[in-house]
């Protein structure tokens, strides 16, 4: 991948993989699992050799997307779960490369092989397939989240920001789209949940859902590969870029540091 900071795949390119793969690998059998970055399996834990009995000859049943994680059904009842991490990319390839860096997945009768890089900050886990819980948390694109049962889900003295990426709440949010998202809505990071009226709840869920829809049709964000090796076509306008002119009011925007996380918002028309 290419890029001048550092990318952490979101929900928007969490599901364009999943929509990318599923096609491709429902219903294929593995033949061949391999993880050359052990310390990534953490159950069973940096288990490379068992993380590759436990995936051979199993079939994929179904993709899955819960948040920013993808989960391949297996038919045993398991389910690998992979959490997105730095510069994650999850491809489809022909053959796995001479040297791999990461993790393949070898499929029956080829093709494929579903090849797992960039591995840093991510995860495997393998273990029993269990039904979506009963919300909260909800996934960010619940068809469910109006104003309403937004503003139902924050605490009244959490700050906006904290709020969109606290996944006791919300699923699939991260620093980068939270930043869209409230530049999208006009609403400052920092401004308190519980200051929010009706009508701006509204507007923020509208702009949560807009930002993400926007992202996936997109193909996700420029620094990110769908499993073909595309590139993605969305232009975060405000996360990165502190110091330059606001792409709706021209007003230079400014960054601040909040929990260890860089958050990039425009002081006027994001007034607090």
């Amino acid at each position: 991948m290419s890029g001048s900071s550092p990318s952490m795949p979101e929900l928007p390119e969490a599901e364009v993989t999943r929509r990318g793969l599923a096609p491709v690998v429902e219903g294929a059998r593995i033949e061949q699992a391999v993880c050359t970055q052990p310390g990534r399996i953490l159950r069973p834990a940096k288990d490379a050799a068992g993380f590759a009995a436990t995936l051979a000859g199993r079939t994929v049943t179904s993709v899955e997307r819960r948040g920013k994680h993808l989960l391949f059904a297996l038919d045993d009842g398991t389910a690998l779960d992979f959490g997105f991490g730095l510069w994650a990319e999850v491809l489809l390839v022909e053959a796995p490369p001479a040297e791999l860096r990461g993790a393949a997945l070898t499929f029956a009768g080829g093709p494929w092989t579903l090849c797992f890089g960039a591995l840093a900050l991510s995860s495997f886990r393998l273990g029993p397939h269990t039904p979506q819980p009963d919300p909260p948390p909800f996934d960010a694109l619940d068809a469910r989240l109006d104003g309403g049962l937004l503003g139902s889900l924050a605490r009244p003295a959490v700050g906006l920001k904290a709020f969109l990426m606290d996944d006791r709440r919300l699923l699939g949010l991260g620093n980068g789209y939270s930043d869209e998202i409230l530049w999208t809505a006009r609403l400052h990071p920092r401004r308190l949940a519980g200051s929010l009226d009706d009508a701006r709840w509204g507007e923020l869920a509208g702009a949560l859902r807009d930002v993400l829809t926007t992202a996936i049709a997109a193909g996700g964000e420029e620094a990110f590969l769908d499993p073909s090796g595309a590139p993605g076509r969305f232009s975060r306008p405000i996360h990165h870029h502190a110091g330059e002119p606001c792409p709706r009011c021209g007003h230079p925007l400014a960054g601040l540091v909040a929990g260890k996380r860089e958050t990039d918002f425009c002081p006027a028309c994001q007034a607090l």
